[in-house]
């Protein structure tokens, strides 16, 4: 619960996340016959975090904070809708990190443990990405 609530901010969404992830875990139970218990709680964080990067995705909104040195906080409906469509030209890898920095507001480490990576390689990932957008703008 504790992971749901770092990468949600929010109780409620992270009960859904939980939530979502057992049923899942309910019709497919058959997978948990042959893992160990390290496997089946990486299979659960790894569900949590995919269910809620997917929960962003359906959102489709994010807000870019200025000392970040992106864009300042979109105006209008156009810009936010130019922004996402510039985003959305970003590979995967680099896509995952701007939408977890920005939207679910996590930092270096909360990010790395969610993707499985470290926090300096995270932080790569977004000055790439935030060299990628301004090259596109």
């Amino acid at each position: 619960m504790n992971f749901a609530i770092s990468l949600t901010k929010n109780k409620e969404k992270a009960m859904d996340l939980v939530q979502d992830t057992y049923l899942v875990s309910l019709e497919h139970e058959e997978r948990f016959e042959y893992m160990n218990e390290y496997q089946i709680k990486g299979w659960f964080f790894t569900t949590i975090k995919n269910k809620n990067i997917d929960n962003i995705r359906k959102q489709g909104r994010l807000v870019f904070i200025e000392d970040e040195g992106l864009i300042e906080d979109s105006e209008t409906f156009e810009e936010a809708v130019v922004m996402r469509e510039l985003i959305d030209r970003l590979p995967e890898i680099y896509r995952q990190v701007v939408i977890l920095k920005y939207h679910s507001n996590l930092n270096s480490k909360e990010i790395g443990e969610a993707l499985g990576i470290s926090p300096s390689t995270v932080r790569s990932r977004l000055s790439t990405a935030i060299n990628k957008l301004k090259e596109y703008i």
